[in-house]
């Protein structure tokens, strides 16, 4: 009987073969590139959104003087609202101006869930946007320090303005999501409204005097 034959790899196939795999050095060459990349990226990243941080810090600083003067210029009570939960913020103002009693000052966070909200009087002040806002990417609202409340981080803070120039004395805190120190404190000051940056969180108002 003939024997069947035997197929054999030809020395070119074998060339082929062994071109198509990567060597080991090839594969620790990628590898060293990919950790190379990624040292260099993940920081930038960081830095990137510490810049969001700060340009927001600023920007926030422009909305809260504006907001003041347009309680003074307009007569009327203006508040800043920031919700903890959705991390977005807006600003009201009242319909028509009477005294607020503690009720009505309250944020939905200090509030019994289940009581209703007391009526407030008042309405989305259209030219800071007619829809809640939201902050960029990365930076979030890590708290609100008021007197009355103390320290909020859940439900709805809210910083009020008056037509006297007085404002809330309250610390407003910025800083880059799952960062728990650092950050931006941002001050209102209660007898003026003038709003200070300090770039570190301040724990509490008699760490914002000047020494």
């Amino acid at each position: 009987m003939d024997k069947k034959a035997v197929p054999t790899i030809s020395s070119r196939n074998r060339r082929l073969l062994k071109s198509a795999g990567f060597t080991l050095i090839e594969i620790l060459l990628v590898l060293g590139i990919i950790a190379m990349v990624t040292s260099i990226g993940i920081p930038a990243v960081g830095r990137l959104t510490y810049q969001r941080v700060a340009g927001t810090t600023r920007r926030f600083v422009g909305v809260l003087r504006s907001v003041r003067n347009d309680a003074i210029l307009l007569n009327r009570i203006y508040r800043l609202a920031i919700n903890f939960e959705e991390q977005t913020w807006w600003v009201e103002k009242q319909d028509q101006l009477e005294l607020l009693t503690t009720d009505s000052q309250a944020g939905e966070g200090t509030q019994d869930p289940k009581k209703p909200a007391p009526p407030s009087g008042f309405s989305v002040a259209d030219k800071y946007g007619k829809k809640a806002r939201e902050l960029p990417g990365g930076v979030v609202f890590d708290g609100v320090l008021t007197e009355r409340d103390g320290l909020l981080r859940q439900g709805i803070a809210y910083v009020h303005f008056f037509p006297s120039g007085y404002a809330e004395q309250t610390l407003v805190y910025l800083n880059k999501a799952g960062v728990e120190s650092g950050g931006y404190s941002l001050y209102i000051r209660p007898a003026n409204g003038k709003i200070e940056v300090f770039n570190r969180r301040v724990a509490n108002f008699e760490d914002t005097q000047v020494q």
